[in-house]
């Protein structure tokens, strides 16, 4: 059984790939991924390959490749997208060499398992088909696939009848968490889900509670979702966690200029300038500093001290910044 982490491991190096791609707006208008299946729309087909060329370059462990649709229909994830009349429609995918492999009937299985597998492949077509016709043409495709399986017609027939039930109850009422029905009379109440046999002794208790007030009172337990207990990371701007890196600073309202160093933190050191004569420029030629932070780039990433401050004079030597005071120094001679 491979690791659980695989997945969540190269959706994470694809999303820090992909939002370096936003951010140079090299994004297409319409891409969906789900770990490494990713469905893309763009106006021609040398606009798809010039994309997937990209994509590809970004990092030598990416190897995506292309399909293209067929006759106006492409499966992705398990749903068919089909093109028809310039709309689309969306149907359950089945591959050509799917042999219909489920839960035996006479399998030794607890009964109420066989069924929820019903009930699984009914709620999947109904979620993925895009109208009743497509539903339809799947459940007879399930009806067939199950009465293969040796499973009693009566069953199957029950089964879809009480789904279609529910999904005509949940479309025509209106129901609300800790409200109550207006068709059934019910009182809903949301509560977590914390074992099944916790949840079945507070049922017990719910419906002696039901027969004394004379009230209907059903529980509804909701699991908790992994990402309610994972915590995303707020993407920072690069500035902060730059380091050991050659900046310069650049005035949006003049021509003014200046280069230099850290081996710190940059966005230290920017705090620093604003009482330096890169502050002072701000404040006494413009009276304003509220856009002092994003006028600082860093130009040069480093490995020591020592590269940055060879990279400094260099760099002061070529772009000539006129807030430098350092500009006819020892250091900024040593490569004249």
């Amino acid at each position: 059984m491979g690791s659980p982490l695989g997945p969540l491991m190269a959706n994470s190096f694809m999303c820090e790939l992909e939002d370096q791609l936003i951010e140079k707006n090299l994004m297409p208008k319409f891409y969906r991924r789900y770990v490494d299946d990713t469905l893309v729309i763009m106006p021609t087909l040398a606009s798809i390959e010039s994309f997937l060329l990209l994509l590809n370059n970004q990092h030598t462990a990416i190897n995506f490749t292309l399909e293209h649709s067929k006759d106006n229909q492409l499966p992705f994830l398990g749903i068919l997208l089909c093109l028809k009349n310039g709309k689309m429609e969306t149907s359950v995918y089945i591959k050509p060499t799917d042999k219909g492999l489920h839960l035996h009937f006479q399998s030794h299985v607890d009964k109420k398992y066989k069924i929820s597998l019903l009930k699984t492949m009914l709620h999947r077509a109904y979620k993925l088909s895009s109208n009743w016709t497509n539903f339809h043409e799947e459940c007879t495709r399930l009806k067939s696939v199950f009465l293969k399986l040796k499973y009693p017609l009566s069953t199957i027939d029950s089964v879809i009848y009480n789904f279609l039930q529910n999904i005509n109850i949940s479309n025509n009422t209106v129901t609300a968490t800790n409200s109550c029905d207006p068709v059934t009379s019910k009182v809903r109440i949301v509560l977590p889900f914390i074992s099944e046999k916790a949840s079945k002794t507070l049922k017990a208790k719910i419906n002696e509670l039901n027969k004394e007030i004379k009230t209907d009172i059903e529980p509804v337990f909701k699991s908790k979702k992994i990402k309610d207990s994972i915590k995303t990371i707020e993407k920072k701007p690069k500035i902060i966690n730059e380091q050991c890196v050659v900046y310069k600073f650049k005035c949006d309202l003049c021509d003014a200029s200046y280069v230099g160093y850290t081996c710190r933190h940059l966005h230290e050191r920017i705090k620093e300038h604003k009482n330096s004569s890169v502050g002072d420029h701000m404040k006494y030629e413009h009276g304003d500093i509220s856009n002092f932070e994003n006028s600082f780039t860093a130009i040069k990433k480093c490995k020591s001290k020592w590269d940055c401050l060879i990279f400094e004079m260099l760099y002061i030597k070529k772009l000539k910044p006129t807030l430098n005071k350092q500009a006819d120094s020892i250091k900024a001679k040593l490569f004249t």
